[in-house]
């Protein structure tokens, strides 16, 4: 059947790929001029301002509606709750649990499709290594390692020796260290934008239709149906768009449509901070991505058109009414504990400071799965690392649309 993929992110590329390759005509649609633009660098992160202002304006419906509308949506998602435990797998699993087995299976995915078709990886790297600070913290992850292993976890367990031996630039840290838990960064998704241009290039040549620079203004209901998409194309012209089925994957753009079909959709949000700093000194700088458990910083080597630097993020919870709110006393606390962790390695008087706010699901899970509507499904992880699980989400939501089980027992949503 005729398939209109709404959105052409990583998680639109992947599920175009897989409906593809089961048979369907696959249309997708985004406004960029560049399908997969986000990861491939060729676009801006973070919400558009007319995303934000679009969401700001769903959040105020949703404190005006009436008693009877809200009660109404709150039975909706309690009876989807019900279902989910009665016939998934979330009656066993809780949320973190739900992600291991998911990435688990988006990394196979990745490899199969790397081995299938020849999509380019380039060189495994040193992995990521997660720090641990906090012995407590460090005990309860090495208790729970039997759970996470039959999950699907592949992160080994290191001694505070071990992880020295294995990243030298710790040697020299001010915090002390209780262990560290190390994973071969998985080479199919260390590079999303050389993954996407791949998959971009393999979706054109089985046919997949890209319809860029369009924009998706709305989506017609009619008869517990969607009867077609209401869209603006490339010279700003009204089209209607027409088929069997759809799948909406504009990340937090979603939320919008989602809600005007009366879809619940629950969102927090994320403010993204992000330090770039130059490397001072080669030997004191780390060659695996560090993960700092305590401060929930990630860092990672990167280069740049001026030379090797540390790039630095973390993200904490956030209300879209504080974009404007300064961010020197977080950028700071940032930059002491890179100083503290890897004395000497940047230099803090040259760096480089950027914020982005990102949507993500309130359970903190991908949304992927069927609606009320029988022929619209979801396919939206929003967030700043929604890409890791693309394979995974995109392979799923494909045999959903077709109407076959997904290989996975995961919380998908049923309504």
């Amino acid at each position: 059947m005729r398939v209109l993929v709404l959105g052409a992110g990583l998680l639109g590329v992947t599920s175009a790929y897989y409906l593809q390759q089961l048979g369907h005509e696959v249309i997708v649609v985004d406004r960029h001029a560049t399908p997969a633009a986000k990861a491939r660098g060729l676009a801006g992160t973070g919400l558009s301002p007319d995303a934000t202002r679009l969401l700001q304006q769903a959040a105020a419906r949703r404190a005006a509606r009436p008693g009877w509308q809200a009660l109404r949506r709150n039975l909706r998602q309690r009876i989807s709750q019900l279902l989910d435990r009665a016939f998934g797998a979330s009656s066993r699993l809780k949320p973190l649990e739900h992600l291991v087995r998911f990435g688990a299976y988006s990394r196979a995915s990745a490899r199969a499709l790397r081995d299938e078709v020849g999509v380019p990886t380039g060189t495994r790297g040193a992995g990521l290594l997660s720090l641990y600070t906090d012995e407590r913290a460090f005990q309860a992850r090495v208790s729970g390692q039997p759970r996470w292993h039959a999950l699907g976890c592949e992160e080994q367990l290191l001694s505070t020796a071990e992880a020295l031996h294995l990243e030298p630039a710790l040697q020299a840290t001010r915090i002390a260290l209780a262990g560290a838990a190390h994973a071969l960064d998985d080479a199919a998704m260390r590079d999303p934008a050389q993954f996407a241009a791949s998959l971009v290039f393999l979706c054109r040549a089985a046919g997949v239709r890209f319809l860029t620079r369009h924009q998706v203004l709305s989506l017609d209901e009619r008869a517990g149906r969607i009867d077609h998409v209401d869209a603006l194309d490339a010279a700003g012209r009204p089209v209607r768009l027409e088929a069997q089925g759809y799948v909406l994957a504009l990340g937090a753009s979603s939320v919008i449509h989602a809600e005007k079909l009366g879809i619940p959709m629950p969102l927090d949000f994320q403010r993204e901070y992000t330090l770039t700093l130059p490397i001072l000194d080669a030997t004191r700088a780390p060659r695996t991505t560090l993960h700092d458990r305590q401060a929930q910083l990630h860092i990672r080597r990167v280069e740049t058109p001026t030379g090797d630097c540390l790039r630095v993020s973390g993200s904490v919870r956030a209300r879209l009414e504080d974009e404007g709110e300064p961010d020197s006393d977080r950028f700071q606390a940032m930059l002491r504990r890179i100083e503290a962790l890897l004395p000497g390695a940047a230099d803090a008087s040259q760096a480089a400071f950027e914020t982005a706010t990102h949507a993500v699901s309130r359970s903190g899970l991908p949304m992927i799965g069927k609606t009320r509507l029988r022929n619209l499904f979801l396919n939206t992880a929003p967030g700043s690392r929604g890409w890791i699980h693309a394979c995974g989400a995109g392979k799923s939501i494909a045999r959903i649309v077709s109407g076959l089980r997904p290989e996975l027992e995961f919380a998908f949503r049923r309504m």
